[in-house]
């Protein structure tokens, strides 16, 4: 009789060592991507759109490259930092805005996520400032004003390249604040960014200048360890079929502040201020 329920416990033991082992297989065969998410579940939009384009594009790439789980960094990580833990591997992917080609230290997947939507900058003033923009503007004008920027931001090497003066903020939310405290005259904002920026702050009184943007290539695209040029490959094959498809500009639609940049690209009579880069954009896809 105890011969019996040994032999049974050890048929059951080993059943279940074989579910289990099994287990792991099935969930090795499914990689882990680490991404921020720069508030996209408090529900930024810009941070969303971004989320879920790079979920379609691992989502078009299942065939090749497998399945994959997507999951949040350990701790909140932005700028220089960020950048660091995805070129030591710590993070596997990040998107940020690109002026020139020197990507520092990281692995850039050349294809662009947001198209012509990055290329114009909306100007956002104090609202008792807005007739000071009524006429049209040089940029000889513009360098008797100074612009807001973050600190670490592409953006300063385009400012100072331009020889437009600036002063600078560590982080994103200060830079509102101090516009609204005279701190500096006008915050270069995306087209896609400013309206919801300025429904984020009403109790500052900020405004669009609706007649006057900058342009400059200020491309967003995705980046990862120079160690992993597996993923960036997928990353591209994924972003291109999604063009293809439709499913990208699909995407952007689904966002009504992305949508609001089409529109008021298709329909500008704006007056453009075109600002070099520091160095020669790369080609976009």
């Amino acid at each position: 009789m105890n011969k019996c329920w040994a032999i049974l416990f050890l048929g059951l033991s080993l059943s279940l060592a074989s579910v289990f082992t099994l287990a792991q297989q099935v969930g090795g065969d499914v990689e882990v991507i680490v991404a921020p998410s720069y508030g996209a579940e408090d529900g930024n939009q810009e941070s969303l759109y971004f989320k879920r384009l790079l979920h379609r594009a691992l989502q078009l790439t299942v065939p090749e490259y497998g399945e994959f789980e997507l999951r949040l960094p350990e701790q909140l990580l932005v700028d220089n930092r960020l950048r660091v833990s995805v070129q030591r591997g710590v993070v596997d992917v990040m998107w940020r805005n690109s002026v020139e080609r020197a990507d520092n230290g990281l692995l850039r997947v050349p294809v662009s996520l947001l198209g012509e939507l990055t290329q114009y900058r909306m100007l956002l003033v104090r609202e008792r400032d807005l007739p000071l923009y009524t006429d049209p503007l040089a940029l000889s004008d513009l360098r008797q004003r100074v612009a807001g920027v973050g600190a670490q931001w592409p953006d300063v090497k385009v400012l100072a390249h331009n020889q437009l003066p600036y002063v600078t903020a560590t982080g994103y939310h200060p830079l509102f604040r101090m516009l609204a405290a005279d701190r500096f005259d006008y915050f270069p904002r995306g087209i896609y960014q400013v309206r919801g920026e300025i429904e984020q702050y009403p109790e500052l009184d900020l405004a669009m200048v609706p007649n006057l943007v900058l342009s400059y290539p200020n491309d967003v695209y995705f980046y990862v360890s120079p160690d992993n040029p597996k993923l960036a490959k997928r990353l591209t094959l994924g972003l291109e079929r999604a063009q293809r498809d439709g499913s990208l500009d699909a995407l952007i639609d689904e966002f009504d502040r992305l949508r609001w940049a089409k529109e008021q690209i298709s329909r500008a009579d704006w007056q453009v201020i075109y600002l070099d880069s520091p160095l020669p954009a790369p080609q976009r896809r």
